[in-house]
């Protein structure tokens, strides 16, 4: 009886112990399969006015548009995000940026000018050439003006003439007489400006032609090239003659 007793206690011994047993696995098997804990997500970073740096998972309003980075899980650096710019600094950049667009279409329209350039004057004589051309038409507008304004002159002169002799014999000017000599004074200022500015035009084709010439030379990479002698040219015709 003692001996069945102990031969029964033995075998609830040994079922204890695979029920043990198979808890144990059970938890190991579902500690294995469990999802990585709540705290392992991205984590933002940031430095704030005082130097100090901080971790945080969740960013604060006030940082999402100044500096900070974005950590993921696994500690590597996921996203980093620069200070947003200021008012002033966006409207510097977009200063900048017209200049710089301004610049490229000026470079591409001196370029197309110096193209035209050359496509006109495709030798140094050609440009030479063209001033004295502009020369001779100037020349020739300022004796057109010259003798306009002797006319203008000698009218005018006339008028007063006439109205000086009135006035000495006592006679009142006619009105229309008086509104010739303003007609005519007024005509005569008209030419005398517009001799004033042919004569400066005509001034200034000796610095035109300077600086076509460098613009030619520069596009070209020539040296400059003796410009004819007129006196030459006349003492060569009278030696053959």
């Amino acid at each position: 009886m003692a001996r069945a007793e102990r031969r029964d206690a033995s075998n609830r011994a040994r079922s204890n112990e695979g029920v043990a047993f198979l808890l144990v696995a059970g938890l190991v098997a579902g500690l294995a399969c469990a999802p990585w804990p709540a705290f392992a997500q991205d984590v933002y970073k940031w430095v704030d006015e005082n130097g100090e740096t901080h971790y945080s998972q969740t960013l604060p309003p006030e940082r999402v548009q100044q500096e900070h980075a974005r950590i993921a899980s696994d500690g590597r650096v996921a996203e980093t995000v620069d200070r947003a710019p200021t008012a002033e600094e966006r409207a510097e950049l977009a200063r900048r940026i017209r200049a710089e667009r301004d610049a490229a279409q000026r470079a591409r329209l001196e370029a197309q000018q110096d193209r035209l350039f050359l496509a006109a004057y495709p030798t140094e004589e050609a440009v030479r050439d063209s001033i004295e051309a502009q020369r001779q038409v100037l020349d020739a507008e300022l004796g057109s003006v010259d003798a306009l304004m002797q006319q203008a002159r000698t009218r005018l002169n006339q008028r007063l003439t006439n109205a000086a002799a009135l006035e000495r014999d006592g006679r009142p000017v006619p009105d229309h007489l008086a509104e010739e000599i303003r007609s005519a004074r007024d005509n005569w200022a008209e030419l005398d400006q517009r001799r004033a500015n042919l004569q400066r035009r005509l001034d200034g084709l000796e610095p035109l032609l300077a600086e076509e010439l460098a613009r030619f030379r520069r596009l070209t990479g020539t040296e400059p090239t003796a410009a004819p002698d007129p006196a030459g040219d006349d003492a060569t015709s009278e030696d053959a003659g």
